[in-house]
């Protein structure tokens, strides 16, 4: 049983000389890294192998040294001050030299590690690809512990670029940036989702019956325009989106007993059964595939522990592809 100790952090001014460069203890930019990350002095404690206390200590010279609170407590969580989100790239930076001058003279050994790994899934994604990358963590990892963080909003890429995870995989369209790395791990074609039971559902869908029906869209930031409402654009036409949601796991609940249309990718294919009372109609028009991207924070594509994480993410999702082939021939042959 875990038992969890709370430390109180005092968020009074600063006061007093700043320490010098001569007084740094490379220890305590690896807890301002890691409270970065976790923004949580219970977490750090734990990710570092320290006492709270020692933490709460840590921080207290790190606010001597830079002359600034740092972090600041609101509810159960520690924010970072403007300051801190300033220091972080250059801090991270220097760890990551650091980390890296050190790995390359060392082996990354996922049976004997005790890391924390953090990935960022979309609930999509999470759908897929959690069984299977929980069987692989158990299989090659034992010692190791996952943390799945949920990706489905517009702060995906700054939790990158904060280090608050080792990776995301999404299917969102993500600008190029050269603070991350993109890695293109495959596509997954859209087709309308819609109940089992319903009228829709009961024939191959033309255009006239999709554009009179009534369409839920699957929206992280609760936008009603996705690729369809592109398409449909160059085509001067467009959809009814009555709704929104920001999550494919209420899907079949909500489509159940109506006569709504939603879009998904083809990889839902492998979680749904009669149960779920979902039927997958190719689209009555060409729409596009969706990518799914992995992101890195490029400092960490040496690392060979992300190196590590990232083979088994692919390795998953490449397989995941193949099962996804096998179902769609199968019913292509049936139908």
């Amino acid at each position: 049983m875990a038992v969890i100790f709370f430390a109180a952090i005092h968020d009074k001014p600063f006061m007093g000389n700043l320490m010098s460069f001569d007084d740094l203890d490379l220890n305590l930019l690896r807890v301002f890294d890691v409270m970065m990350r976790e923004r949580s002095v219970t977490r750090t404690a734990y990710e570092l192998g320290r006492t709270q206390s020692a933490i709460s200590h840590s921080l207290s010279r790190l606010r001597h040294l830079f002359g600034d609170k740092l972090f600041t407590r609101d509810g159960g969580v520690m924010r970072p001050t403007p300051r801190a989100v300033e220091l972080l790239p250059d801090i991270s930076a220097g760890l990551a030299t650091i980390r890296a001058s050190i790995d390359r003279h060392q082996t990354f050994d996922p049976a004997t590690t005790r890391r924390n790994f953090r990935v960022g899934l979309t609930d999509y994604h999470a759908m897929i690809i959690i069984p299977r990358l929980l069987r692989e963590f158990s299989r090659q990892a034992p010692g190791a512990t996952l943390n799945i963080i949920p990706a489905n909003g517009l702060d995906i890429p700054s939790s990158v670029h904060l280090r608050q995870i080792d990776c995301a995989l999404t299917g969102a369209v993500i600008k190029d940036d050269p603070g991350l790395l993109k890695i293109e791990l495959g596509q997954d074609r859209l087709f309308c989702a819609a109940w089992s039971g319903s009228q829709i559902a009961s024939s191959a869908m033309s255009l006239e019956t999709y554009l009179s029906a009534s369409h839920l869209q699957v929206s992280a930031d609760g936008v009603s325009s996705g690729l369809a409402d592109a398409a449909l654009k160059e085509l001067g036409l467009r959809r009814n989106v009555v709704a929104t949601i920001s999550n494919y796991l209420a899907l079949p609940w909500i489509l159940r007993g109506t006569e709504l249309v939603a879009h998904c990718g083809d990889g839902i294919l492998q979680i749904l059964d009669e149960a779920s009372e979902v039927m997958l109609l190719p689209p009555p028009l060409p729409i596009p595939n969706v990518s799914a991207w992995l992101l890195l924070h490029p400092q960490m594509a040496t690392d060979p522990g992300t190196i590590w994480l990232k083979e088994v993410l692919s390795n998953i999702y490449s397989e995941s592809q193949i099962k996804k082939r096998e179902i769609v021939s199968e019913r292509e042959q049936r139908e």
